[in-house]
């Protein structure tokens, strides 16, 4: 049987446990690190969380502070939310080095090695499965937005 290439981090993660020996394109992982290492530096230097809109520079009707208080209220969900994909972004580079040690360190033909390519394969399946940035903007639309049909709290 010949050796499975893998060319993209989709492929390699659904095929990580086939019978086949597991060869990995390091230009691959290392251009899916270097660009979620960019991505975070972006995210961080993001100022995003700290520039707020007060609901009063919306006007001083009733109108315009309701829309000034829906407007915070969604600043605050998207702030949260973006809190969250930093720490996936974080977490899945941190397995995908992990699971890159893993995997140069197993040999297909052991049970210990076959063990290690699978906690490989958890590793990055996880944060798909788990990812703090589904669970911050959930938390954080049922902590600020209105949950009786839309209308304001």
């Amino acid at each position: 049987m010949p050796p499975t290439v893998f060319t993209n981090i989709s492929d390699m993660i659904t095929g990580l446990l086939d019978a086949g020996e597991t060869i990995i394109d390091q230009a691959v992982i290392d251009d899916v690190k270097e660009k979620l290492q960019k991505a975070q530096q972006q995210m961080d230097a993001n100022r995003f969380s700290d520039v707020e809109v007060e609901p009063a520079a919306f006007g001083d009707t009733s109108a315009a502070a309701s829309l000034g208080y829906h407007h915070t209220k969604a600043h605050q969900v998207i702030s949260d939310t973006l809190q969250g994909v930093l720490v996936d972004l974080e977490r899945f580079r941190n397995g995908i080095v992990k699971a890159e040690t893993l995997l140069a360190d197993a040999d297909s033909t052991s049970e210990a090695d076959l063990k290690k390519k699978q906690q490989a394969t958890e590793l990055l399946s996880y944060i798909p499965r788990h990812s703090q940035g589904d669970r911050a903007n959930h938390q954080s639309r049922n902590e600020h937005l209105p949950t009786n049909g839309g209308a304001d709290a």
